[in-house]
């Protein structure tokens, strides 16, 4: 429990400001791993006598820690490490000499042209004053027609439906959490979910329920167990190339799913962002449309910094949505929209998801080949892999030692929906490289770990 606190008394002379010299001593174990997520931390009257400091001390550290996304205090229980303490610096890891496999998105330098064509034309054809300006609630006439047109190639249903234009996939599960549940309530996910969602519920204090998976995702029955045992309110499942597991639903599956919600009177959360990667199969939403909410975004498929999403939701809810949006943001970027709907009209969305489509089938091809005799998941043309470890490897332990070696990978403890014993793994972007020699270059340090024996690190 104390083993952290090592070299405080001297960063204690160091630092004149007691707080700011207990803070840095706990951020510093946590990003070098000497705290590990979940761990818990002592309680905070016992660490100020430990170390002869004002209770108010601590408390402020905790607090300052807690804001700053490192920990998360769980009434009556404690203060834990947070799942996911380090995602920042991952995100921002471009400013680093390092190969950054943490982060899933698309290959922007395929859209380069095309951004570069749709900008210049917005600029000649339309007064840019327009997009300064505020926009209607629910988006222009303009915009619906452009979330039509877009939803219109996802497999979804959409006629009798409310569309509603948030900021992205990550405002629109804010958005539609805030709008569905309230505090205290439980929300299902899958045992291994996208760390987004584990820091609303944080955040805006629900309860993750994570259900178990197979190659397929999550298991019909154990979400059936989990609606028996606890009183859940919501569903957000990722049928489609799961995060981080690359899961695909078969369209069974989905109706099994859908049949749960429907006994259960539960709402479902169809995040779709990585549909596109498998467009034959159907929106599970479409199968319980009552009590579905679909939620698409162009971040994955196009740009990251698209921050354009849509929620396809019942009609009746659609001005809670838009509601919640405009307190949230009050409006998506005009002049973001604006690019998004040259982009989809022109058809060049299209050809980026193609593009995207082809790189990513390639570099899943050139994985498989590296990662010879390796144990992990994926899809032909999935965006990521799911490598697991075998013991006595542990997913920190594995991602620390890459990290040492300039390589950044998302280790499995920043996916687990709950604090307990999980299968040892960690996420592996194929996308984010712009060379597929940075790529080569990585995965064969990688594989080289993998059957390197953790004790001669």
């Amino acid at each position: 429990m104390w083993a952290w606190l090592t070299g405080f008394e001297k960063l204690q002379q160091q630092q004149s400001v007691i707080y700011k010299a207990l803070y840095q001593q706990l951020e510093a174990a946590i990003q070098q791993g000497v705290l590990r997520a979940g761990d818990k931390l002592p309680p905070q009257r016992q660490l100020a006598q430990r170390l002869n400091i004002a209770p108010a001390t601590v408390t402020r550290v905790y607090k300052l820690a807690e804001q700053q996304g490192l920990i998360n205090a769980k009434v009556g229980k404690g203060s834990f490490v947070s799942i996911c303490p380090v995602l920042p610096q991952a995100i921002q890891a471009q400013d680093y000499q390092c190969i950054n496999l943490s982060i899933i998105k698309p290959q922007v330098s395929l859209g380069e042209s095309q951004i570069a064509e749709q900008l210049k034309a917005l600029s000649e054809q339309q007064p840019l004053t327009d997009l300064m300006d505020y926009n209607p609630d629910g988006g222009s006439l303009t915009d619906q027609k452009t979330a039509r047109d877009w939803l219109s190639q996802r497999n979804v249903n959409v006629e009798g439906r409310g569309i509603s234009i948030c900021s992205g996939a990550q405002h629109g599960l804010m958005v539609l959490i805030n709008s569905l549940s309230a505090y205290g309530d439980c929300i299902a996910v899958e045992k291994y979910c996208y760390p987004g969602i584990i820091t609303l519920a944080n955040q805006s204090g629900r309860k993750l329920v994570g259900i178990e998976m197979d190659q397929q995702g999550m298991l019909p029955h154990s979400l059936e167990q989990a609606c028996i045992k606890h009183s859940i309110k919501m569903l957000v499942v990722v049928a489609s190339h799961q995060n981080p597991t690359t899961a695909v639903m078969s369209k069974t599956r989905r109706q099994a799913i859908a049949a749960i919600v429907e006994k259960y009177s539960l709402w479902l959360v169809d995040d779709d962002v990585y549909g596109f990667l498998s467009a034959d199969l159907p929106a599970i939403s479409n199968f319980a449309p009552q009590q579905s909410f679909y939620l698409n975004s162009l971040s994955k498929s196009m740009f990251p910094g698209l921050r354009v999403g849509y929620i396809v939701s019942p009609i009746s809810f659609k001005q809670r949505i838009d509601d919640e949006i405009r307190n949230s943001v009050w409006m998506p970027v005009p002049l973001t929209l604006a690019l998004a709907a040259r982009l989809i009209h022109s058809g060049q969305s299209l050809k980026l998801q193609q593009l995207q489509n082809q790189l990513a089938a390639q570099r899943q091809k050139l994985a498989a080949q590296l990662l010879d005799g390796c144990d992990f998941q994926a899809q032909s043309n999935s965006y990521h892999l799911w490598l697991k470890l075998a013991d006595p490897w542990s997913s920190e332990q594995f991602s620390q030692q890459l990290k040492q070696q300039g390589i950044l990978v998302s280790s499995a403890d920043y996916f687990c929906a709950q604090y307990q014993q999980q299968t040892a793994a960690v996420r592996i972007s194929l996308m984010a490289t712009n060379t597929e020699a940075e790529l080569s270059y990585a995965l064969k340090r990688i594989r080289r770990l993998v059957f390197t024996d953790p004790s001669a690190n």
